[in-house]
């Protein structure tokens, strides 16, 4: 039986072989945006499960209330770890992570490895990353062991590095005087794991050298735990809480869990105080909210297409229906030819697929791959298939199936019910289209607006050099040399990056009141930086060059600091205040400059010149027309003072656009996926004309006859598509604007919603409208009526 129904809905296919591609066409563009959603989405929400202790691992993180205002950071105090694991029971393990990086040297080959891990051995106890070579129960436990991963393993040795009989014990230098032997390599965390390093080093050894670290005032940490099983999570947490205050009788900080498992989607902390592999659960929303309507828009349209041929198969389902074939039969029949074209169209679908992955690569940054040979998703693509197919069908079989034989062979099938229904199906479909053409506009229109508007500096032609550890405390003598270059216009170091600064901390000044403390952000600058980044110094003087037995101690502070002060721009200047335990003279006041993304409004500033502390970056500006010729002479002077080291550079203006990479790609990804919506949708509109044209053809004839004009059937034909088109356009608008309204609350400078976005977007549709439907209702129109009478 379910061969034979199969049989003959695969000659329904051929033997319509337009309408049915047109079908296919739609359903499998549909399925193949879908799918690659379905591999994100599944993708992004598996991260961190393959740890056998995944369900009783979690990571602590801490509420602190700091100059009246709640922040949550990641970091813990360093001895929170064996504290927790000496005073609550509940638990089985702790690990700690510090991050770090470094210079790592082996014989003559020498590396910057930026994601260096301190922590513990534990790490293999509470997670599962296992060592390839080395012995996982002692690996970490003396303080002067290292582990690499496999693929640190392969560029400091070879590929042949598993048989080196003599590669544990190997010694690498850290920065040039710590040494460390190999302890074991570790296979390399898998991609869907939040936590990443290539190198782990025993957090004992940073204890050793810095007594400091080990404190209950080093928040730098990163703490997990372990529980029990059957540990009841909530008293635990209850319990841990108010831990910190044990140890910190003054803190009013609270401790709280993270489960392992929203560690990745989930982490959205102050200070800088995260790090490792992170996503954003916002865009998975926003990726499964378009996946959805995607697939409702494929199902849409194959009812339509289905419904529109109707008039076509009622005869065949009358001829059926005389000889025997029950409703049931019918719907088992028109449902097999729906999951027959499902699966036709899946196919298509995967193959689309495997053809854009150039393209999808490009666009959203990530490889989406479906793997068919994989057991699970070969059962999760076939279940899907049939899904669509039975969802898209029961409409039409239904419908089909409901055609009374005498009424069908007399050539009066009752084919009208449904049509409110279907007018709705066609509303939704474009005010969705509608919809995500606005959205994508504003935000590529805001997207343009932060990348255009004026920062405070000058972003263009600087590039900054990341400083290695030679050079952090006499980057004076390569800033000397490079100033001397004509290619080079000026040259600042500082400890801040200005692409993104998060460094809040407290400070006093002289005349402040009980309740007016606030957070300041604050970075180490020489006297060149105002002028080499085009800041505008509003009041007061720079700093000044210093000799290295000056003991002054100046400020300069930006414009949001002065306010929050209560001053003003004229009476602040000479104000002495104290910053970190230095008290010194606010010499100064800088124009409000974005030093992070434009999500976040401006916040309180202060530069401090202090010469002989560290720097962390150098910014050069180029003379216009000599970039190329001043990259080159960095690198060489570079290399005069940090021989070993790599030199790290990166325009400016390259990283500041970087901090919105997510939201370009998100809004290409919405665009791509409007204008699918608008063709799939059209194709579906189409189905609609033909069926209404179908429907209405001996009423053309009679109205032919009787002298209406092509220009007068036509209208009658179109006008009620274009009105449904009409109702989608005035639907979808305040959706699209309470849509866009909520996506710009994330930015604190804005665009407004001009109104005539949305009038552009609603002409666009109606005139895609016109321009699917003239088709057929031109053809309709200039039919001959003989044809459509002659049966009459």
């Amino acid at each position: 039986m379910l061969k034979f129904n199969f049989k003959i809905a695969w000659r329904n296919i051929y033997k319509n072989k337009v309408f049915s591609s047109i079908n296919i066409i739609g359903l499998a563009l549909s399925i193949a945006c879908c799918l690659a959603i379905s591999m994100y989405i599944w993708e992004q929400t598996h991260y961190d499960l393959f740890h056998s202790n995944e369900k009783n691992t979690y990571r602590i993180t801490n509420k602190q209330n700091q100059a009246g205002k709640l922040y949550l950071t990641a970091t813990t105090p360093g001895p929170l770890a064996p504290a927790l694991q000496k005073d609550l029971p509940e638990l089985e393990n702790t690990v700690r992570f510090g991050n770090w990086s470094g210079l790592l040297k082996n014989g003559n080959k020498v590396y910057e490895e930026k994601n260096v891990q301190l922590t513990e051995n534990s790490i293999f106890s509470v997670f599962n990353f296992p060592l390839l070579k080395g012995n996982i129960k002692t690996a970490l436990l003396a303080t002067d062991e290292i582990v690499i991963t496999e693929k640190i393993a392969v560029k400091y040795f070879g590929k042949d590095w598993r048989n080196n009989p003599s590669l544990l014990g190997q010694i690498f230098t850290l920065n040039g005087d710590l040494n460390f032997k190999l302890a074991g390599v570790a296979a390399n965390p898998p991609e869907n794991s939040s936590i990443q390093f290539d190198v782990l080093l025993p957090i004992a050894f940073l204890f050793k050298i810095d007594k400091w670290s080990n404190k209950w005032g080093s928040n730098n940490y990163h703490t997990y735990v372990q529980l029990k099983p059957g540990t009841n999570v909530t008293a635990f947490e209850n319990k841990l809480a108010k831990q910190l205050k044990v140890y910190k009788p003054d803190t009013d900080d609270i401790l709280q869990l993270q489960p392992l498992s929203k560690q990745y989607l989930y982490s959205k902390f102050d200070f800088f105080t995260d790090w490792g592999k992170r996503g954003d659960i916002k865009y998975v929303n926003i990726f499964l909210g378009v996946g959805l309507l995607l697939l409702l828009i494929a199902c849409v349209n194959f009812v339509n297409l289905s419904t529109a041929r109707s008039l076509k198969r009622s005869m065949e389902v009358g001829v059926r229906k005389v000889t025997g074939a029950s409703r049931k039969q019918l719907i088992f029949q028109f449902l097999s030819e729906s999951v027959l074209i499902a699966t036709i169209a899946g196919l298509i679908a995967v193959a689309i697929l495997k053809l854009a992955q150039p393209f999808l690569l490009e666009l959203t940054g990530r490889s989406i791959e479906m793997n068919l040979a994989s057991g699970l998703l070969f059962s999760f693509f076939l279940l899907f298939i049939i899904l669509i197919g039975l969802i898209a069908g029961i409409y039409p079989a239904f419908v089909l199936s409901s055609f009374k034989p005498i009424k069908v062979l007399k050539g009066k099938p009752e084919v009208t019910s449904g049509v409110g229904f279907r007018q709705v199906l066609v509303i939704a479909q474009f005010g969705i289209s509608v919809t995500m053409m606005i959205c994508t506009f504003f935000m590529y229109h805001q997207l343009k607006f932060v990348q255009s508007k004026d920062l405070g500096f000058n972003s263009e032609q600087i590039i900054r050099v990341r400083l290695g550890n030679e050079l952090k405390g006499k980057v004076a003598l390569l800033k000397r040399d490079l100033d001397n270059e004509s290619t080079i216009a000026a040259t600042a170091p500082a400890t801040m990056s200005l692409a993104n600064v998060d460094n809040s901390t407290n400070f006093e000044w002289e005349g402040m009141q009980q309740g007016q403390e606030f957070l300041i952000t604050q970075a180490n600058v020489d006297p060149d930086f105002i002028l080499a980044l085009g800041m505008e110094l509003l009041k007061g003087e720079n700093f000044k060059p210093q000799n290295e037995n000056d003991t002054i101690n100046n400020f300069i502070i930006n414009e949001t600091a002065v306010k929050l002060m209560g001053l003003t721009v004229g009476n602040v200047i000479g104000k002495r205040i104290t910053f970190f335990g230095a008290k010194g003279t606010i010499i100064g006041v800088v124009k409000d400059f974005h030093f992070k993304p434009l999500s976040a409004g401006i916040e309180p500033f202060v530069f401090r010149y202090q010469p002989y502390a560290p720097y962390f970056n150098l910014f050069v500006k180029t003379v216009p027309g000599k970039t190329a010729e001043a990259i080159n002479q960095i690198q060489k002077l570079y290399k005069k003072y940090e021989p070993e080291a790599p030199l790290e550079f990166a325009f400016l203006n390259e990283s500041i656009n970087q901090l919105y990479s997510n939201d370009k790609r998100t809004a290409s990804v919405i665009l791509l996926f409007a204008c699918l919506t608008i063709f799939v949708g059209c194709l579906g509109l189409f189905g609609l004309t033909v069926f209404a044209a179908e429907q209405r053809i001996k009423e053309i004839g009679i109205r032919k006859v009787l002298g209406a004009g092509v220009l007068s059937v036509a209208r009658l034909l179109s006008k009620d598509f274009l009105n449904l088109v009409l109702a989608a356009v005035v639907i979808a608008i305040p959706v699209a604007w309470y849509a866009s309204s909520q996506w710009l609350q994330n930015f604190a400078y804005r665009i407004k919603l001009d109104w005539w976005v949305f009038a552009v977007a609603g002409s666009l549709i109606v005139m895609f409208a016109m321009l699917t439907i003239s088709i057929q209702v031109v053809k309709a129109a200039v039919s001959n009526p003989v044809k459509s009478l002659r049966t009459e």
